[in-house]
Formats: structure tokens, sequence, C-alpha cells
């Protein structure tokens, strides 16, 4: 999934409230926020309410927004002034659990792509990603421990890590990317693409008929019309 990361901090001034203490993080402790607010809503909220619990990251289907440094800790994993959740994780909520569906699911990726990195990062393996409940006993994140998918959320952040790791790996995959962009599209993608540029077509969001284009058409360029279509009818 694609994501963009938003540096947003507190103010400095919150540091005695939200993150009082010095902090070098040793877990990353993961959450569901329970509600449907955008991440950008989530730090909103954090940052002007006047209770102590705080955590760094909020992550939706679009950013992930870092709100509290590294360096400082947050009071997000409920174990207390000197529990280990609150003064040594790295605290991430995963956005639109209330109600799932497509955004919660792509927030959940964006969060499994961006804890891989945070663990590539400090040189961590999987063992030191948590749940709220591992620190306090809460049943969050609800929704993924509902599922019945904890297991398999940390499956994926491993898998991911491991493809970051693995550099050659990960050029292969990105060649193999570029190869699968360069093929023609199938009969049926054809076929689909030539009455979707039609219709652009006739509906003047191209000024161009690009149908001619479809039997020698590449995938990448394929994708690169479609960007365009949807931009246009945004």
């Amino acid at each position: 999934m694609a994501y963009t990361i938003v540096n947003s901090y507190i103010p400095t001034s919150l540091h005695p409230l939200k993150a009082p203490y010095t902090m070098v993080p040793e877990y990353i402790t993961i959450h569901n926020t329970y509600n449907d607010a955008t991440a950008a809503n989530e730090i909103a909220y954090m940052t002007r309410n006047t209770t102590v619990v705080g955590y760094h990251v909020a992550i939706d289907d679009k950013q992930a927004i870092q709100a509290i440094p590294f360096n400082r800790n947050a009071f997000h994993a409920g174990d207390g002034g000197k529990g280990n959740g609150n003064r040594k994780s790295i605290g991430i909520e995963i956005c639109y659990s209330k109600s799932g569906g497509p955004k919660y699911i792509a927030a959940e990726e964006n969060t499994v792509e961006y804890v891989a990195h945070v663990l590539k990062q400090y040189g961590w393996g999987i063992d030191r990603v948590k749940w709220h409940r591992d620190w306090s006993g809460k049943k969050c994140p609800h929704r993924i421990i509902d599922e019945g998918r904890t297991q398999s959320v940390k499956d994926r952040i491993a898998e991911r890590l491991a493809e970051l790791s693995n550099p050659l790996q990960q050029i292969a995959e990105d060649e193999r990317e570029v190869d699968e962009m360069a093929e023609q599209l199938p009969q049926t993608q054809k076929d689909d693409m030539r009455a979707l540029l039609k219709r652009a077509h006739n509906e003047k969001v191209f000024s161009v008929d690009h149908t001619s284009k479809v039997d020698t058409m590449t995938r990448g360029q394929a994708t690169d019309l479609l960007i365009s279509y949807v931009a246009r009818t945004k």
C-alpha cells in the first residue's frame, strides 16, 4: 500500500503531560483506535485533550502521522508510570477499526509496512512487536483479536521485514514488477480498457480517443491512463 509519512509533533510544551520521560525504545506496541476517525483527527484530538494518554504514531489508509518522537515516552499501554509498555515502547494506533471495511484493511496493511521498516531501522526482530493486551490485559487491538488474527498479522510483519532485510530479493521483486509493467494486456483487459477509454472520450474526460492504442498497450501504459482518468473524474 502507498502511504505518506507525516511528522506532526505535539508542542514541546505538552511534553510534561504527554511525553515526560526520555526513552530508548525497546518495543513496538500496536493498538486499534476503536473509532473511525482519520489519523489526522486522531492526532488532533490527542494533542488538544488534557489527559496524559498519548501514542507516537497514528496510521490510516493514506498517512502515517507521528506526533511524539521515538526518544520520548507516551502513556498508551496501560501498565503504569514505570511499565515497559509506557516507558519503553513505541505506540502505534491503527485507524478505522470500529467499523472495519476497506479503509481499515488499507490502514492495517500500511501499519504492517510501517512497523517492518521501524523494526529494520532499529535492527529488531518480530519478538519486539507487542499488542496493547500484552502489557495491561486490555482487549486491544480489538479487531485483530476479535478476528483471531494476532499471529497472522505478526507473520505478515515478519515476512515484510525479511524482504526489507534481503536487498537482493527486493531487487529481484522490483525487476519482476518492471517486467510485468512492460507486458501487453491480456485480451479481457484490452476489452475493458477499450470500453473505458471510449467512454472517457465520449464524456470528454480525454480530448483524444486512445482506443486505437489498446492492442499494443502495455500494463504500464494502461496504468498511466487509468491514473489520469481517476484524477480527472474526482
